[in-house]
């Protein structure tokens, strides 16, 4: 799923402000990286890091950019050529969350060679509980989405068009990838999806509901933000133009490897795109 995230400064927030802790006095000196990460369980023991977005605070421009990760991005973890949302699974089945998270962060990091430190998990109930909390997200639907796996008692059936879409429909939504684009078009899909919530959590959420949505999602997502500086980077959020973030995938194309389907990373041009945000 990956999906949409952000919902991460929500999330943050909900972690933070959910304590009842509202502490200002640690400000941003540098610019910061936070994973956020969408996982996925096929059953109680299989857990998968579905969707990576690193968000990014740029201090002296004062904007956010969304940097999604493709899970088929290349990586060389204990000694063995893998796809990158590989390593939350191994890591899931050794330790639980803790050290998946924690093992993601170090990986992702790596690939990014930015400083990554820290992460906001949730699976698919959180973001389900989210939307459909604040009455659902509506989206326009640009063509014709069918899937169908029995196996998994999935079904996907979307006809083009504007819909709202309430929270078993918006985890729909952010899964279909079988549209030509693969990862890429559902990547595309999550981010859009991800400002139309960012907007409507920046005009609904407040202090009479925070604490009943805290409720509602905080046995399905983990966090290593502490709570003072979560509400810190909510109010710097607010105070940033969303309109004005920027919005990319990691630099990188798809190519084939022992048979594997991966995304290549352009280290160079991922650079590239960091040093322009500072």
């Amino acid at each position: 799923m990956r999906w949409i995230i952000i919902i991460i400064i929500a999330l943050l927030l909900i972690a933070g402000t959910g304590t009842g802790l509202y502490l200002y006095n640690n400000r941003l000196e540098q610019d910061v990286n936070i994973l956020l990460m969408g996982t996925d369980s096929s059953d109680e023991y299989t857990h998968h890091a579905d969707t990576l977005i690193v968000v990014h605070f740029s201090v002296i421009q004062k904007k956010i950019t969304f940097i999604s990760i493709p899970r088929d991005t290349r990586v060389i973890y204990r000694k063995k050529t893998r796809k990158i949302n590989s390593v939350y699974v191994i890591n899931y089945n050794a330790g639980s969350y803790p050290k998946a998270n924690n093992e993601m962060l170090k990986i992702v990091s790596t690939v990014l060679r930015e400083e990554v430190n820290y992460y906001a998990q949730v699976d698919y109930d959180g973001i389900k509980e989210i939307v459909d909390f604040f009455g659902g997200v509506r989206v326009n639907i640009e063509q014709k989405m069918y899937y169908k796996d029995e196996a998994g008692g999935l079904l996907i059936d979307f006809d083009p068009g504007v819909r709202l879409l309430n929270g078993s429909d918006a985890v729909k939504y952010l899964r279909f990838r079988k549209d030509g684009n693969a990862d890429v078009g559902r990547m595309d899909r999550q981010q859009k999806f991800m400002f139309k919530l960012a907007a409507i959590i920046m005009e609904k959420l407040n202090a009479g509901n925070i604490l009943s949505l805290y409720a509602r999602v905080s046995k399905s997502m983990n966090t290593n933000v502490p709570p003072d500086r979560a509400a810190y980077l909510y109010r710097v959020f607010r105070s940033y133009d969303l309109h004005d973030s920027s919005r990319f995938i990691l630099p990188g194309v798809p190519f084939y490897e022992d048979k594997q389907a991966y995304w290549k990373v352009d280290s160079v041009k991922t650079k590239e795109l960091f040093e322009s945000r500072k």
